[in-house]
C-alpha cells in the first residue's frame, strides 16, 4: 500500500510590549475523545480525516501573553489562550486534535506527526531583530485519554524537529463483516498548551507555523 498522508497547519504569533512578552503558538484541531475501533460492512475507500481546532480551512491561533509579573522576580509558565474561532473544549482553553483512518481488510498504521522545526520568528519591525523562539518552549497537557496509552496523544512538548511522532496505532487484526472486513480507527484528544517562559527573549512579536500530518501506511 502507498502511504496516504493528510496535512493540517497551525500558525503562531508572538508579541511583546515593554516588559511583557506575547508569544502566540497556533494549533489546528478539535476536542475530546478516546480511540475508537470500528468494523464496517460497507465497501468504504481508504481515507484519512485530520482536524485540528476548527473544521475546514480555518487555522486557529493559541496566544501566550507574557506579562512583567510572569518574568520578574522569577519566570513562570504561561497558559495558552485559543482564538475566538477555536471550538470550545472541556477542559476550557484547549484545542481538539482529531484523526480518523478507514480502510479495507488487513492491518494499517495510523500515524500523526508534527513539524515544528521553523520556530517562532520575530515579526519584522516589532523590535526583536532576528530572534527565533524555538517551539520546544511550547508544551501541552493531553486530556480525554484512554486506558491504553498507545491509542492517544500523550502530554509532552514540541521537539523542534521536522517529524515528531505524536501517536502511532496499528489496527486491527482479523475480522469480517458480511464476507468482507473493513477497519476504522479514530483518535481525538484535547490539548491544553503552555509556554514554558524559562528563557527571556527580546521584546517583540513572534510568529510561527506548526504542521500536523496524518498518514495511513
Amino acid at each position: 500500500m502507498i502511504p496516504l498522508p493528510v496535512r493540517h497547519r497551525m500558525r503562531a504569533l508572538c508579541g511583546r510590549h515593554g516588559p511583557a512578552l506575547l508569544a502566540c503558538a497556533c494549533a489546528c484541531a478539535c476536542g475530546p475523545a478516546q480511540a475508537v475501533f470500528t468494523f464496517f460492512p460497507l465497501d468504504v475507500p481508504r481515507t484519512i480525516l485530520l482536524q485540528v481546532g476548527a473544521s475546514g480551512a480555518t487555522v486557529n491561533t493559541v496566544g501566550f501573553n507574557v506579562t512583567g509579573a510572569q518574568i520578574s522576580p522569577s519566570p513562570t509558565p504561561v497558559p495558552g489562550v485559543p482564538d475566538a474561532l477555536t471550538p470550545g473544549t472541556s477542559p476550557a482553553g484547549g484545542v481538539r486534535v482529531r484523526m480518523r483512518g478507514q480502510w479495507g481488510s488487513g492491518n494499517q498504521n495510523l500515524v500523526l506527526t508534527v513539524n515544528s522545526a521553523a520556530g517562532l520568528a520575530c515579526v519584522p519591525g516589532s523590535g526583536c531583530g532576528s530572534t527565533v523562539i524555538p517551539f520546544t518552549t511550547v508544551g501541552w497537557i493531553a486530556h480525554d485519554k484512554d486506558s491504553n496509552a498507545a491509542s492517544d496523544i500523550q502530554s509532552g512538548s514540541f521537539s523542534g524537529s521536522a517529524s515528531q511522532t505524536l501517536v502511532s496505532v496499528l489496527c486491527c487484526g482479523p475480522g469480517s463483516a458480511f464476507g468482507s472486513s473493513y477497519r476504522s480507527v479514530e483518535i481525538a484528544n484535547t490539548l491544553v498548551f503552555t509556554y514554558s517562559n524559562a528563557t527571556l527573549y527580546p521584546a517583540g512579536r513572534y510568529r510561527g507555523t506548526v504542521t500536523f500530518t496524518a498518514t495511513l501506511q
